[in-house]
């Protein structure tokens, strides 16, 4: 009985080690600043809603079926590289009109959903890591494309 518990335990935190790091490191910071009725106030629940909507509507896309039909579309690619680089150029060129992290939040889930009905599951984590590159890179080519953009644009006029 103990050592199935212990072996559930241990899977969990093999699966779940940024969950399990995470959480340690937040019990371990409540030694210094301990945990009291101001931290509801640090939360700041307008971003967190804004960010729940994004993923629910990105949800929504993948359930109804969006991102299959866009991906129907991506199979006209020739090879690999070209599907990569769509995938990529989606989140350069879109970071220029929306934010980035909105840009990222919608096309990720996509690259996934495309990469593994591709049978491409092994270039996941190339294409989220060039998407997040190019997502920051062209949200710096407009002033709206990035939320500290548009500070230092009202700035300079």
């Amino acid at each position: 009985m103990m050592d199935n518990m212990l072996q559930k335990i241990t899977d969990f935190i093999k699966k779940e080690t940024v969950l399990t790091i995470a959480t340690a490191f937040a019990v371990a910071s409540a030694f210094w600043v301990h945990p009291g009725p101001q931290y509801v106030g640090y939360i700041d629940w307008r971003v967190l809603g804004i960010l729940l909507s994004l993923m629910l509507i990105v949800a929504g896309f993948q359930s109804n079926g969006l991102f299959d039909a866009i991906g129907r579309l991506l199979a006209k690619t020739q090879n690999t590289a070209q599907l990569m680089l769509v995938l990529v150029s989606l989140c350069f060129f879109s970071s220029m009109f929306i934010t980035n992290d909105v840009a990222l939040l919608t096309f990720v889930p996509f690259a996934v959903a495309v990469l593994q009905a591709a049978g491409l599951a092994e270039n996941l984590i190339f294409v989220i890591v060039m998407q997040t590159i190019a997502a920051n890179l062209g949200s710096m080519c407009t002033p709206i494309g990035n939320p500290q953009n548009l500070y230092l644009y009202s700035l300079s006029c």
